[in-house]
């Protein structure tokens, strides 16, 4: 029987509003700047890049959803969904911060960067939801993110 490694980690990156003027990131850009700049911290230490996964963006979706009105970060049971019996992993974020921001704050955390840089990874995907307008007043720049990754079947 095959069984999922399972490495599930959460970060509350503080959600207070940083007082900046810019307009809010729209929520797959952020994705794509925290994807991007995640694959470079990779790289940096010698490790190929993971592939973007369009499998593991559904599922990343769907994992953010349920916090990016609810500053509680909790996660569900994790196992790997697109490669059967693979390895899988998990960061999460909510904040207005930068995706620059957000990486540091994961590259600076011990679970984050261990997802990060784990070598067996092969494919990975982040997907952000923005806050519910009704819910804050107004486009507060709030964003729920999850970051997925999976290594090879086994």
């Amino acid at each position: 029987m095959r069984r999922a490694a399972t490495l599930a980690v959460a970060v509350a990156v503080g959600a207070a509003l940083s007082g900046c003027s810019s307009p809010p990131t729209d929520p797959e850009q952020l994705a794509t700047q925290m994807f991007e700049l995640t694959n470079e911290q990779r790289v940096d230490q010698g490790l190929k890049p993971v592939e973007w996964s369009e499998c593991l963006a559904k599922k990343a979706k769907e994992r953010a959803e349920p916090f990016v009105n609810d500053a509680d970060l909790e996660h569900a049971l994790l196992v790997s969904t697109c490669h059967e019996g693979a390895k899988a992993g998990e960061n999460l974020s909510r904040t207005d911060e930068s995706a620059a921001q957000v990486v540091d704050l994961w590259m600076n955390s011990a679970g984050h960067r261990a997802n990060i840089l784990d070598p067996e990874f092969t494919i990975g995907a982040i997907a952000c939801v923005a806050a519910d307008p009704q819910a804050d007043g107004g486009d507060s720049g709030v964003r729920a993110c999850s970051l997925l990754y999976e290594g090879p079947a086994q």
